[in-house]
Order: structure tokens, then sequence, then C-alpha cells
């Protein structure tokens, strides 16, 4: 009479079968764009959305694999680097309030000229609004708060350049009607910078807003957003450094001479601004994310 066989003296093919029939293709992704290229746009935190190709093969054994996932995605630094971000903002809300209440102050006090002190008090609302569409979109967590932040932000950028408009033009104006020279100071050259490089990226925010996502599939949505961020970045920092050159303007010093204000301000500005740019906002190219199903 034969022995049966144990169950451990299987052939080792079929138990590498049927492991392999324990993995399902998935997609850890909050949002498919385009199934046809198999691109996907996803957002696994506000940090930035980021996009993989091709379907992920996760395993069934969750704790081999969380096992390789970096410190930096668990949930614990997560939260530290939130509250980072979160102290960073406000170290930058009272910078601006601290700049911009300042300056109210020195054109509330100097004498009226038109139309030059259209040009200070539209530039000024154009730093002022601008700054706060950039601090609305930081310290955000959930998705349905991001779209909303990101209309506001919108509206936000398109008030700002008016704003910059009346004031280029007020200042242009000025020049004219005194037949002085045109953009030959640092200040005028940054401003002129600043606004021309704002003008384009706010069309750009309105096309990647309004127009059908599939446009981008050549390129990427996801790729497109960073790079409207990254030339955002490059926009403001253009905004304030005009903003400083026009804290030493001859203007400036008749009516106020505390510039070490404006340079503290600009200081907390610059710190909780900087401070909450990180390398994910920065990558301009496709990448990979961990699948494990606490980061999804």
């Amino acid at each position: 009479m034969e022995e049966s066989q144990p169950f451990l003296a299987s052939s080792p093919p079929e138990r590498v079968q049927q492991q392999q029939e324990t993995h399902t293709p998935e997609y850890h992704a909050i949002d498919i764009r385009n199934k046809n290229n198999n691109t996907l746009d996803i957002a696994s935190d506000s940090d930035s959305e980021q996009e993989i190709i091709g379907p992920t093969t996760v395993s069934s054994s969750s704790s081999s694999s969380s096992s390789n996932t970096p410190s930096y995605y668990t949930p614990k630094n997560r939260i530290l680097r939130r509250r980072i971000q979160m102290s960073l903002s406000v170290i930058s809300q009272l910078g601006v309030l601290s700049f911009f209440g300042t300056l109210a102050s020195v054109i509330f006090k100097a004498p009226w000229a038109y139309p030059y002190s259209w040009h200070p008090i539209c530039m000024g609302l154009y730093g002022f609004v601008a700054t706060e569409a950039i601090l609305i979109l930081q310290p955000i967590e959930r998705a349905s708060d991001r779209k909303t932040a990101a209309t506001i932000h919108g509206y936000l950028q398109s008030l700002a350049l008016i704003f910059s408009l009346i004031g280029f033009v007020a200042i242009y104006e000025n020049k004219e009607l005194k037949q002085k020279q045109h953009f030959h100071t640092n200040h005028a050259f940054f401003g002129c910078t600043a606004v021309f490089i704002f003008f384009f990226q706010v069309l750009f925010g309105v096309v990647i807003a309004y127009l059908p996502r599939r446009i981008f599939n050549w390129i990427g949505y996801a790729r497109v957003v960073r790079i409207h961020r990254v030339a955002g970045y490059i926009s403001i920092a253009s905004l304030w450094a005009t903003l400083w050159l026009g804290t030493l303007t001859n203007w400036m010093k008749r009516n106020f001479d505390h510039e070490w204000i404006f340079a503290l301000a600009l200081g907390m500005i610059a710190v909780g601004l900087v401070g909450q740019i990180t390398p994910s906002r920065l990558y301009l190219s496709s990448k990979r994310v961990p699948t494990n199903s606490h980061l999804s």
C-alpha cells in the first residue's frame, strides 16, 4: 500500500506558481488620466503631483515590503513635517504683515504725487496678494482642500496681475511726464523682469486650469504642474528682489530711514517660503513612489 505524499512534498515549481498567482497588478493612484498610455497622475500628499508609468505589483506580504520603505515616508515623519510647514507658514505670514504694514505706513505719511504715488501702492498690493497666493498652497493635506486652495490661488494671482500692470503704467507715465530715462536702475530692471515673468506665469496657470488635460499627454500633466510651480518660485523671487530694491530708492529714503525693518521682514518671508521647498517640488521629470499600503 503506497503512502500518501505529505503536503510539504509538493514540487518547487508548483509553489512558485501558487505564489505568483497571489500577486495582482494594482494601480496606486488617485486619478487615472490616461489609460491608453498607462500614465497616471497621482498626488500622495501635498508635496507634489507625481507620475508613474505602468502597473505596479503588490506583494501579499506587506510586512516584507514595508521594511524597505524609506523612513521619510513613515507616518511619524509626515506629522513632524506638517508641523514644521505650519511653523514656517506662520513665520512667513508675520514677515508679510511686517513688510507691507510698514510700507503702508510710509505711503500714508508720504506726500501725494500723481501718478507716482500709485506705483508703490499698486506694487505693494501686487507683492502682498501674490505672496499670499503662494502661501495658501503650502500646508495642505486633503485633496478637497487642495482643489479649493488652487482655485483661490488662481483668483489671487489674477488680482495681483492687475495690480502689477497698474503699478507699471503709473511709473511709466511718471517717467514720461518728467522726461526721465526708463529702466536704468536695478530696481527698474528687476521690476520689469518680475512683471514680465508674472504675466506669462498667470497665463500658464490659466492654460493648466481650464484647458483639457489630454493636450498635455505628450509631456505629462503632472510634469506640467511641476514646471508651473518652479516658474512660480522664480517669479516670486524676482518680485521680492524688486521689493527689496524698492526700499533702497531715494523716495523711500526721504520718507523712511529704518531699512532694517524691511530686511528683517524679508528674511522671515524667505525662511518661511524657502523652508517649504522640498526636492519633490523641484523635480521636473517622472518618478516612481513607494506603493505600500500605508502610503496609498
